[in-house]
């Protein structure tokens, strides 16, 4: 009958308290209201995600990546300058570096010298090129093992891809990734110079769009982060959604960082000039759970209709 309001079920405090238990899984919402279903939902994908974090020991898997990720960023940074030195770029790549880290200049001088012994030792001899070889196999390493985690939240444990498959897709990508380099760092230093260039003096909200760039590129990042590196079916839109959550928080982590620095005067004083060590760690290994419970959160979305414990 026209103009008549529909009859919902009546939540009462069982109810509520079933959201916070097993039979949270048993609810029916076939008579419940717009927001009790999406309240329903939602407590539905926050247990997903949280239980599959914890089963999967996602912490530990992060301890490691930043591990992996500390072993191969010198080796890295060495190829890409190998790369771009061949196309006669190289320099214009390392300015690109100093210009987009103004703040760490000291560190990206110290990682481009090391980089520079790795490419010496390479073009030394047959033990030199032996030795950038085992450099180039941390960087597949790392992203064998990136890959490994993700697919560790679908629960795979048989990769169904052919190895040489996987083989040309990191190779083509660290081919790649230089000239990937070069496009965010004039990015980053064009923007950085915009305000001046324009005759601009706008510093606060220059600073507030910087970070909402930043938001939109990681949104971007991440979610094809979570579509294209598990070995599996995953839809964009889920993928999406979950990054826009996971950037947000991503997002404001840098920030807390990057403008607090909470830890560094402490560290400072008892590790000195190596503090920028275990500060980097940490950053990564948060950052490494930010992402991983953002693609717990993908793997939430998908399957949440049809999750059973």
């Amino acid at each position: 009958m026209e103009g008549v309001a529909p009859k919902y079920k009546k939540i009462g405090l069982k109810d509520i308290k079933a959201l916070f238990t097993d039979r949270l899984w048993g609810m029916e919402t076939d008579f419940a209201s717009k927001a009790w279903k999406g309240l329903v939902r939602f407590m539905k994908l926050a247990r997903i995600t949280l239980d599959s974090f914890a089963e999967h020991r996602m912490g530990f898997q992060c301890v490691a990546l930043s591990y992996f990720v500390t072993l191969a960023i010198i080796p890295l940074i060495a190829f890409m300058f190998f790369i771009s030195d061949g196309l006669h770029v190289s320099d214009k790549l390392s300015d690109l570096l100093h210009q987009a880290l103004p703040d760490n200049l000291e560190l990206v001088n110290i990682a481009i010298e090391k980089a520079d012994n790795i490419i010496n030792a390479a073009t030394s001899g047959p033990v030199g090129v032996i030795s950038a070889l085992m450099f180039v196999w941390t960087i597949i390493w790392l992203m064998f093992q990136t890959e490994r985690v993700f697919n560790n939240v679908w629960g795979i444990r048989k990769i169904p891809r052919n190895i040489l498959a996987r083989f040309g897709f990191y190779l083509g990508f660290l081919f790649l990734l230089p000239f990937l380099i070069v496009i965010m760092c004039y990015g980053i230093v064009l923007y950085s110079n915009a305000p001046s260039l324009l005759g601009l003096d706008i510093t606060s909200l220059h600073r507030f769009f910087g970070w909402v760039v930043f938001y939109a590129v990681t949104v971007f990042t991440l979610s094809a982060a979570y579509k294209f590196i598990p070995a599996c079916k995953v839809s964009y839109r889920h993928a999406f959604t979950a990054s826009l959550f996971s950037s947000l928080v991503f997002v404001a982590f840098q920030y807390l960082y990057l403008e607090t620095q909470v830890f560094v005067t402490r560290l400072n004083t008892v590790y000195g000039v190596i503090a920028a060590v275990p500060l980097f760690l940490i950053w990564l290994n948060f950052s490494f759970q930010i992402i991983m419970y953002g693609a717990q959160l993908t793997y939430a979305l998908q399957n949440v209709d049809d999750y059973r414990l």
